[in-house]
């Protein structure tokens, strides 16, 4: 299955106020550095020599909220180091203890489709740490200031419909939306929708750091943040210092695959035992009942919207998708499922809307339908979304449109591989045990595949959590970044 990683810190901040390739490949060979002994506390990072590299230092100015924003340039294709390049835009906050500063920290918030430097610019990595770091935030290839995709045709017009399988009147519109969407994109981006996978984002991460002229960084990668540190890490692993996975991405999954629908379907049963023991919540009486019904009337007829199209039976899947990734926003969801129920599809079509608004969903698809193995035969994905419909009833759309997506997608598929024979530093995995996105069971995974490395388990819900304020985590986290001390076997918040 391919719902979004994350539509990242950005999608639940609009809700709140809604309601291995060569290791060369990137220029200069990799220098011979031993990572850290994470079982020491790390040294400040002395000021690097600049090495001879391709990427020009880049031309910091400041910006809005005092950042101070520059471009690098990268080659589209790495392959033609020399051809057509596009500019990566980065934001950088100075540490404020520049005497101590341990160096640059890069970070990204998921996607794919998530804006680096928004989540910079948002403020919401704790203090001991921007005290320490610069800290970096990119967007990758595609997205805001790194020529952002936008086809002709919307991400949303599939699920404009009733993306329903297993009901082949369904199932036939919405291949045929599908297919215009990917074929007006890929007239549009033709050149360059083979060239925004993700290892070529890990790859356009260390021109930064050349840029930079840093030997080693530390990064930090939540949701499909934690593709981009695997690849990286795979790529490029003598180049780290510290490395953070929160809320991780099986990369070994092929895109047809029904553990995230399921893992939406678990919070959706979360949110129902929290609503009937809650009083004050309007659908307590029988709040998956509700959402049945709601479906129902919306494929029969959507409901209008004034100032919108209508809420279709599709968007409602989107709307209920998007507040499940945080806990914080059920009391939300509850409410606009309510109003559902009445007649008034406003506040779910607004949820929607959000969605799609929180990140590219262009790019979204067009990174996911290179990076995950596809099936191209679309009897294939009927079969495939039909299963799912069985285990995840309230999520199989999103199967379906996504699958139908990347079979018609105009660009060669390129299949991450899973991390390997990983000879960088010590990695810090986090992983919630309810959380709707990325399964908890991925991030037990990756740290099992990685000696040395520790798992720190969140007992909990939502999508990520160092940065939703949890004591035990932030510490753990902190203490890992400023020190390089690991949390013991075990740790459980």
């Amino acid at each position: 299955m391919a719902q979004r990683h994350v539509r990242s810190w950005r999608r639940l901040a609009v809700l709140a106020l809604a309601v291995a390739a060569c290791a060369a490949c990137s220029g200069a060979p990799e220098p011979a550095v031993p990572p850290i002994a994470v079982s020491t506390p790390v040294p400040p990072a002395p000021s690097p020599t600049p090495p001879p590299t391709a990427s020009p230092r880049p031309t910091f100015a400041p910006c809005a909220g005092g950042f101070e924003c520059a471009s690098v340039p990268v080659p589209v294709d790495y392959d033609a180091p020399a051809g057509a390049t596009l500019p990566i835009g980065i934001v950088r906050q100075p540490a404020r203890d520049q005497a101590r500063k341990l160096g640059v920290l890069l970070v990204n918030p998921g996607g794919p489709g998530g804006s680096g430097i928004e989540i910079v610019e948002a403020g919401i990595l704790p203090t001991a740490v921007t005290d320490r770091f610069d800290v970096i935030g990119f967007d990758p290839r595609g997205v805001g200031a790194s020529d952002p995709l936008q086809c002709p045709v919307g991400p949303d017009v599939p699920y404009n419909a009733d993306p329903d399988p297993g009901d082949p009147a369904d199932e036939a519109a919405t291949n045929a939306t599908v297919d215009r969407y990917a074929a007006e994109c890929g007239a549009r981006y033709r050149d360059l929708l083979p060239h925004v996978g993700t290892r070529n984002v890990a790859r356009d991460m260390d021109r930064i750091r050349e840029a930079l002229g840093e030997e080693r960084i530390s990064y930090l990668g939540f949701s499909y943040g934690t593709s981009i540190g695997q690849t990286y890490a795979q790529l490029f692993p003598t180049r780290l210092r510290a490395i953070v996975l929160d809320g991780v991405v099986d990369v070994s999954k092929p895109g047809l695959d029904s553990a995230q629908a399921e893992s939406f379907e678990n919070s959706l049963r979360q949110f129902a035992t929290a609503c009937t023991a809650d009083p004050s919540c309007p659908i307590r009486l029988d709040p998956i009942g509700v959402l049945d019904r709601v479906r129902a009337r919306a494929a029969a007829a959507p409901l209008p919207v004034a100032g919108a199209s209508p809420l279709s039976a599709g968007l409602v899947e989107v709307g209920v998708v998007y507040p499940l990734y945080s806990k914080s926003s059920w009391s939300t969801l509850a409410a606009a499922l309510a109003a559902a129920d009445r007649g008034e599809g406003g506040p779910l079509r607004r949820l929607a809307s959000a969605y799609f608004q929180g990140s590219n969903s262009d790019t979204y698809n067009a990174v996911t339908c290179l990076d995950n193995a596809w099936p191209k035969d679309d009897a294939q994905v009927f079969a495939s979304a039909r299963e799912t419909e069985l285990r995840a009833p309230h999520f199989s759309g999103n199967v379906l449109v996504s699958g139908l997506t990347c079979a018609a997608w105009p660009a060669p598929q390129q299949p991450l591989t899973p991390l390997a024979g990983y000879a960088g530093p010590p990695m810090l995995v986090l992983g919630t045990t309810n959380d709707p996105a990325t399964p908890y069971q991925n991030s037990v995974a990756l740290a099992q595949r990685l000696p040395g490395s520790a798992l720190l388990t969140y007992q909990g819900d939502g999508h990520t959590v160092y940065t939703n304020g949890v004591p035990c985590v932030v510490d753990a986290v902190n203490r890992y970044l400023l020190d390089g001390v690991l949390p013991a076997p075990g740790a459980t918040c």
